[in-house]
């Protein structure tokens, strides 16, 4: 027999705010008939199901995923990563997902969401300037985190240490005798992309050499800008081309292909971001690897601190793998 609530408080003689108050451990109840709850349903090895655990304890079970509405199918890796991540986390947690499209342009989903009570908190897989998403949560008061760092003090982060891994990168590539370097960005108006400018420079003047702010070319990810902006670098003769992401890289590696520039006997060519887009190329790409999957499994942990009334900290996620491949040799 599939026992509800209804069921057990019958059986024992109770009513169903008894039976619900002594499930939760919420409510003044006597711990003899908590006891007793507990012993019964020990017996009838009882599990309550998502809408009684609801009702008893408030809470829906469900925390969203928030996808911007307007990315691109390259983008889709990494987003696919993060969503395996969170999913496999709330799992571990009993709760679901619901998958919340919602960005600069549109918010009307999330509002849905959190207007009919349908999650506990959130998790914003984009961290943007001027997010419409994260202002909108603020004045909602429900608990969230970012993947990616806002850098606004109390807002809940959970980011890969860009700027370092990006630095690193740079120390290696020029320990390896490269000095002229150019860079590839995209949207000047995402943290991850400051962070990785930041780790470029950092990684080049801390080598003593000097930073050619003609060769960095950020929002290179609208229309056919990019070609041009390569076009350009190879008339500079650069030793290294650096691509902030794989889909940039993916795009560089392409135009140099088609106009015959060889990698990397011609040029050397990097990516801050690895991904399957760049797995099975040749040349294979040096690139930096960081664990997508892992990233959203720590949102969770830190949306679900916030959710439980628990001490949530924002995390900084140091572990990242610099992958020196044929690209660079």
């Amino acid at each position: 027999m599939n026992y509800t609530i209804d069921d057990i408080a019958k059986a024992l003689g109770l009513s169903k705010t008894t039976v619900s108050r002594a499930i939760s451990g919420k409510g003044r109840i006597s711990e003899q008939t908590r006891q007793r709850v507990a012993d019964f349903i020990k017996e009838i090895n009882y599990t309550p199901s998502a809408a009684a655990r609801s009702l008893a304890t408030s809470k829906t079970f469900n925390i969203g995923l928030i996808f911007p509405q307007d990315s691109t199918l390259d983008e889709m890796p990494y987003f696919q990563d993060v969503m395996v991540g969170v999913c496999e986390a709330a799992l571990d947690h009993d709760y679901d997902v619901l998958n919340i499209l919602a960005d600069n342009n549109d918010i009307h989903a999330l509002d849905r969401a959190i207007t009919n009570r349908k999650v506990d908190g959130v998790v914003v897989s984009r961290c943007i300037k001027g997010s419409r998403v994260i202002e909108y949560l603020k004045q909602k008061k429900l608990p969230y985190v970012v993947l990616g760092n806002p850098l606004e003090e109390g807002i809940l982060y959970v980011d890969n240490d860009n700027k370092n891994a990006a630095r690193r990168m740079m120390e290696g590539l020029i320990d390896q005798h490269m000095s002229k370097f150019a860079l590839i960005g995209g949207n000047e108006n995402l943290f991850v992309t400051q962070s990785r400018l930041e780790g470029y420079i950092e990684g080049i003047t801390k080598r003593g050499l000097e930073v050619n702010e003609n060769m960095i070319f950020l929002n290179a990810h609208r229309g056919e800008r990019l070609n041009s902006i390569v076009s350009i670098i190879l008339e500079n003769e650069v030793d290294c081309i650096v691509c902030m992401d794989d889909v940039l890289c993916n795009n560089t590696l392409l135009f140099l292909q088609t106009n015959g520039v060889a990698v990397p006997k011609d040029v050397k060519l990097v990516s801050y971001y690895d991904s399957k887009l760049l797995s099975n190329h040749k040349p294979s790409i040096t690139s930096l690897y960081f664990d997508s999957k892992y990233l959203g499994a720590q949102g969770v942990d830190v949306l679900m601190s916030e959710i439980d009334g628990k001490v949530a900290q924002s995390r900084l996620l140091t572990d990242f793998n610099i992958q020196m491949r044929e690209s660079t040799r």
